[in-house]
């Protein structure tokens, strides 16, 4: 039997974790922690990270025809019940999280703004040591926080493939609290608002959130993270304990330790 989440706050809706196409009347309380459009050939489709009270993500995507009718009722932060979907396997290689399902909607589809029952935040933070170490899978995106260093000038990549001619990309570093660095780039929008905001920061130091990138291998054969076009967040100085905890923290030197790398993560 699929279980029933047990927490008062949840009022008897299914856990994320339970989810799967072998059963067509679902419910849950979600909430909304990402939201962007993507083209999909003559029309669009909209994507959203869905989270719930027991940290488990998913993946939710609103068809083109649909989603003038839910719109206004998708918004980030806010918690919402959605009920009459399907569940479909995400068949992309990448996946922005790990759970292997997607919520589909449907015409029927029901979404109701409700109360939030908790503040809690929704980190997959991954350790750059392993990262580096080649050990996480490049095949999901995960989340990273560091201190702003080494950051490059915003350049223009000319490009023939892009409607514009190109596209911006930004090179920068983030180091934890072992003092080791991993390489960030960021490219199109994202990569010039992160330039606006590094330029205007209120502060010298700077700790850095950024949301769903993805790994990818440099021509050094070193990993770092990649922006996924709409997917990918960015934070600077969030309000969040973890901040006040970096900012606390002063290396007495900034070496990067030695790290043994594998080009081929696990599946």
């Amino acid at each position: 039997m699929i279980p029933f989440t047990s927490d008062p706050c949840d009022g008897g809706y299914f856990r994320i974790a339970s989810l799967n196409p072998n059963m067509g009347e679902w419910s849950v309380s979600v909430k909304i922690l990402n939201c962007w459009s993507v083209s999909r050939g003559t029309g669009r489709e909209l994507n959203m990270i869905l989270g719930d009270e027991h940290f488990t993500q998913i993946q939710a995507v609103v068809r083109d025809e649909l989603i003038d009718n839910y719109l206004s009722r998708l918004i980030i932060d806010e918690w919402v019940s959605i009920k009459n979907f399907d569940v479909s396997r995400v068949n992309s290689i990448l996946r922005p999280v790990p759970h292997r399902f997607k919520i589909v909607f449907r015409s029927d589809t029901l979404v109701q703004s409700i109360n939030m029952c908790s503040s809690r935040t929704y980190f997959n933070l991954t350790e750059f040591v392993s990262i580096l170490s080649g050990i996480v899978n490049p095949n999901i995106c995960v989340d990273v926080v560091g201190k702003i260093v080494n950051v490059r000038e915003l350049v223009f990549v000319p490009s023939v493939e892009h409607s514009q001619g190109g596209y911006f990309e930004l090179y920068f570093d983030l180091r934890d609290t072992e003092c080791i660095h991993l390489e960030c780039r960021l490219t199109g929008d994202l990569a010039v608002e992160f330039y606006d905001l590094w330029k205007h920061r209120s502060r010298k130091t700077v700790i850095c959130i950024i949301k769903f990138v993805k790994l990818e291998l440099s021509q050094e054969h070193r990993w770092r993270c990649t922006n996924v076009t709409g997917s990918t967040r960015i934070m600077l100085n969030p309000d969040l304990s973890i901040t006040d905890e970096m900012l606390c923290w002063n290396p007495e030197n900034d070496q990067v330790p030695i790290i043994t790398r594998k080009e081929n993560a696990m599946e």
